[in-house]
């Protein structure tokens, strides 16, 4: 892969699975799409972390849907797809308003959590 794409995906990881381009089988593709699967799971547990952090950090629940960022992270996501060749419209832009909105809700239920009632310690 000698493209924009090649320095964002070695700070991912090393992939063990073959490029897709010098996949021979299905079972090569399985392995990448496997391999892929997990390193996305890391990396949304690890976004959840951030939505926990958020919930934590703002003081008003007015606040917990932001549609300026919302805007703003979607404007980055574009731009990023376009320097890696990947989709907006087809396949990120439906993506990350799904995860968005799931992230959003999320955090709304962190928020009420740590703010109920009988809590022992305020966030």
């Amino acid at each position: 892969m000698d493209d924009a794409r090649a320095p964002a995906l070695k700070a991912v990881k090393t992939f063990a699975a073959p490029d897709p381009e010098a996949c021979r089988d299905m079972t090569d593709v399985r392995q990448g799409v496997d391999e892929i699967d997990r390193m996305l799971v890391a990396l949304i547990a690890r976004r959840q972390g951030y939505m926990d952090a958020a919930a934590r950090i703002k003081t008003d629940r007015n606040v917990v849907r932001d549609e300026k960022r919302i805007n703003d992270v979607l404007a980055k996501v574009k731009a990023e797809c376009e320097r890696q060749g990947l989709s907006y419209e087809a396949i990120a832009e439906p993506v990350w308003r799904e995860m968005m909105e799931r992230c959003i809700a999320y955090e709304f239920v962190v928020w009420d959590e740590l703010r109920a009632p009988g809590k022992a310690s305020k966030p």
